[in-house]
């Protein structure tokens, strides 16, 4: 019996993990929720989104569904999987940026997986970095925050 509601609620979770966002732009597909924060930073490129293809899609689908057997058999993770709270968080995160006046003049982008955070853009200084990150590590439902900022717009490629 244990058994069988452990695998019911790796299904669900994987069946969760793989709400996707399929791109007009040919085939490519977001699994994890993406936003932008903030727009103060003039010059900083925009950050695209994360896409997968057809078949990085389907390879992250059976990595997620493993991670939701795995959690739901050690009971670490909610019925729903450990991808359930991303689009709330990640909205928590992008509102908590905006309506910080310390960020006004940066550009961030949000991504959320699994309760892990990406934060990626332009800050103009190392304590404006540290005081984002700080920020987003201190919000509830956070396990993990990667900082992918850069300090001032990132040089253009020749």
């Amino acid at each position: 019996m244990r058994t069988e509601c452990i695998v019911r609620c790796a299904i669900a979770a994987s069946l969760g993990a793989v709400a996707v966002l399929a791109h007009a732009a040919g085939d490519t597909y977001q699994l994890d929720p993406f936003a932008q924060a903030s727009a103060g930073f003039a010059g900083c490129p925009a950050v695209p989104p994360p896409l997968l293809s057809a078949d990085e899609m389907r390879s992250q689908a059976h990595v997620r569904s493993e991670r939701g057997l795995r959690c739901a058999m050690e009971g670490t993770c909610e019925p729903g999987g450990a991808y359930k709270r991303d689009p709330e968080i990640n909205d928590r995160v992008k509102t908590a940026i905006a309506s910080d006046p310390r960020f006004a003049r940066a550009s961030i982008w949000v991504t959320t997986s699994r309760k892990w955070v990406t934060l990626a853009g332009c800050v103009h200084t190392a304590s404006e970095r540290r005081a984002l990150v700080g920020a987003v590590r201190a919000l509830p439902g956070i396990e993990r925050v990667f900082d992918e900022t850069t300090i001032g717009a990132p040089k253009a490629k020749r």
